[in-house]
């Protein structure tokens, strides 16, 4: 996780967080599934959440390892997006 941003943010990023309460990430999790035969399949279960909330998700993570939780929203977008291979879906 990074502490603080090396560079600015992009204009990219910059934009996403002036959206952040309408605009959402979407990111697919593999779950555990049964086909009719009783053999193991994987489901992939696609997920969605406003940037704001995968902002917020991202900074529990940081609270859960002693890291400070304020500031540094766009590292936060950035790294949720890199763990989760998120998408933006306008």
């Amino acid at each position: 996780m990074s502490e603080m941003p090396i560079t600015e943010p992009s204009p990219a990023v910059l934009e996403m967080l002036e959206h952040r309460h309408e605009w959402k990430l979407m990111w697919v999790e593999p779950w555990q599934a049964c086909g009719p035969e009783g053999n193991d399949l994987n489901a992939h279960v696609e997920l969605r959440a406003t940037i704001h909330d995968c902002i917020n998700m991202s900074r529990m993570v940081r609270k859960a390892h002693g890291h400070p939780t304020a500031g540094d929203d766009a590292g936060m977008l950035l790294d949720f997006m890199a763990v989760h291979w998120a998408e933006l879906v306008k």
